[in-house]
């Protein structure tokens, strides 16, 4: 059940409990482009298109041009996935809610005309195209319902113990796709979504504890290269591979997320730069170290890949924005040092207003 639910204590063997119940989970099916993330999108493809211009002619040019590709296939994946769902989702409400008509009926010759009506209005929703329009209709024909069957007296139990099962497998489904919405299908650990929501969140909760997190983001290094030469396949291997690695690097409260195409990001608590400078170096070492086996054409080949990370310690009262970037940019500093190492940002400066948007980039130490 997702936390903070109102409707613990709801009687589901009762009508107006069934009713609620199908309300609440109304109100969880997602009509806005929450889970499509259209404007994340829009940004992305901005700051690649910055990002090509920049670096057209250079050996960048190519590695931002798969990465684009991959988030446009990633965007219009889960468009496709999310429209999919939701028509599901509605199927089945407006399904239980027919059903229910037919148990409430009873033998009130008044009751049973105003339930055949309802009935039909029910029929006529699935006419309707527009999303937002169908929940709305849907909603207020549930209220609707919902005075009707509270002035009738439950008659059958057994049936409508039934029809609430119906509503516990439909609410379970929809958890289980919020659960598999938060995944990254590639490597089973938190997709971009997950981080944004998870980022302002810790953000949010340290503001208020006045305490300091820790964001390290990790970066491939020359993944093309290991596409070029072995194949997307095993750069997929490597993907998933770099995850397992980081997972197992991770603790429970932390969070692990794949961030972009070759990116990933972790959250640290009760951390500071220093130990997780070290935890980190000893983990690339670990990784550098490490290398796999491959048959290819009858053949045994080897794979072994290196990471680059940066981190920055969160100030309470710091934007977003400003944690990532400055991370970010001390990953591109592991980069430019030769790769395979961790850089530490330094603290962000305290200037505000339009100054502080034109300040130099921040300096890096190890």
């Amino acid at each position: 059940m997702t936390e903070g639910r109102s409707d613990a204590n709801l009687a589901p063997d009762r009508p107006e409990g069934l009713i609620d119940r199908l309300l609440c989970i109304l109100s969880e099916i997602n009509i806005e482009a929450e889970a499509v993330k259209t404007d994340e999108f829009r940004t992305r493809l901005q700051s690649y298109r910055k990002r090509l211009a920049a670096s057209f002619g250079t050996e960048e040019f190519a590695l931002y041009s798969i990465d684009c590709l991959k988030t446009c296939e990633e965007y219009f994946e889960v468009s496709r996935k999310f429209l999919r769902e939701r028509e599901s989702a509605f199927g089945e409400v407006i399904q239980v809610l027919r059903e229910s008509i037919t148990v409430l009926a009873g033998d009130s010759g008044s009751f049973n005309g105003q339930m055949t009506r309802t009935s039909e209005r029910f029929d006529r929703l699935t006419e309707i195209e527009d999303i937002r329009k169908l929940k709305k209709q849907i909603t207020q024909e549930c209220h609707e319902f919902k005075r009707l069957v509270v002035e009738k007296q439950l008659k059958d139990e057994a049936s409508y113990s039934r029809l609430s099962h119906r509503v516990e497998l439909l609410q379970g489904s929809l958890d289980q796709t919020r659960e598999e919405a938060s995944l990254d299908g590639q490597t089973r650990i938190s997709n971009r979504a997950s981080f944004d929501r998870a980022l302002h969140r810790w953000i949010d909760t340290h503001n208020h504890a006045k305490k300091n997190f820790i964001l390290a983001m990790f970066d491939l290094d020359n993944f093309k290269a290991v596409n070029d030469r072995h194949g997307h396949q095993i750069g997929d291997r490597v993907l998933f591979c770099a995850a397992q690695w980081l997972k197992k690097c991770a603790r429970a409260n932390d969070f692990l997320a794949r961030i972009g195409g070759d990116e990933f990001a972790i959250l640290l608590s009760d951390t500071t730069p220093d130990q997780a400078f070290d935890k980190f170096t000893s983990l690339l070492e670990n990784i550098a170290a490490s290398s796999y086996k491959y048959i290819v054409a009858n053949d045994m080949a080897n794979v072994s890949f290196t990471l680059s990370c940066g981190i920055a310690e969160f100030v309470p009262e710091e934007s977003s924005e400003n944690l990532v970037r400055r991370t970010d940019s001390a990953m591109y500093e592991a980069k430019r040092r030769g790769k395979n190492r961790v850089v530490v940002a330094e603290p962000p400066q305290k200037s505000r207003g339009l100054w502080n948007a034109l300040q130099p980039l921040i300096p890096f130490k190890i």
